[in-house]
């Protein structure tokens, strides 16, 4: 529901906790997750501990708040792209992947994926939620328009397995190898995201294609 929609106390509530998960993305990037504590976090977010706590109950649903919400941007940008009609399923695919490479790569939250990696590992209701809330539902969008591309006879049919492994695997690879390496002051020239995007994108297509 959008927060226009919500009561004046709703919508003050649903601003604080959208100012919070802001900020303490920030902090995640910058300081890691064990050492951003919530007493960082609520002086950050200029509050109390117990106005934090009033919104979160802990920091680890404080850092699945902050992946799914950012994820949550990127599900919406799929969700209008797989309803466009006036686009071809080609078109579709490019812009999809294009959305993604935005939002794993580029934007604060996909630079957290380091991070949901480390977590999810003594967290596993963060792998849990992040599988079930963005991972599930991003390949069923992607997954409807290679369908579509299929039922009209512009794709070939592929198996869903090899599609997702091939379709996701070199995302998540380019935003951990840029993570690994941010400091290098080349690292345009080692990891150039438009190219690399344009050329998975072709090899996915390529894929797809009948009688490929």
């Amino acid at each position: 529901m959008e927060t226009s929609m919500l009561d004046p106390e709703e919508k003050s509530k649903a601003d604080s906790r959208e100012r919070i998960i802001r900020t303490t993305t920030d902090l995640f990037l910058e300081k890691g997750f064990a050492s951003t504590s919530m007493s960082t976090i609520a002086k950050a977010c200029d509050m109390t501990k117990a106005s934090l706590y009033y919104h979160f109950s802990g920091k680890e649903d404080l850092f699945i708040a902050c992946v799914t919400h950012g994820y949550a941007t990127a599900l919406n940008a799929l969700t209008v792209i797989v309803a466009d009609t006036s686009l071809t399923a080609e078109q579709k695919l490019r812009a999809a992947i294009t959305a993604l490479y935005e939002t794993t790569i580029t934007s604060p939250v996909g630079r957290m994926s380091p991070l949901i990696a480390e977590v999810s590992r003594a967290f596993p209701k963060v792998a849990l939620s992040f599988h079930t809330e963005y991972i599930e539902p991003q390949r069923e969008l992607l997954w409807q328009i290679v369908e579509d591309g299929v039922a009209k006879g512009v794709f070939a049919p592929v198996d869903q397995n090899q599609f997702f492994h091939i379709a996701f695997g070199p995302i998540v690879t380019l935003s951990l190898s840029r993570e690994m390496f941010a400091t290098f002051d080349d690292l345009d020239t080692y990891f150039p995201v438009d190219a690399l995007r344009v050329g998975h994108t072709d090899v996915l297509l390529g894929m797809l294609r009948p009688g490929t």
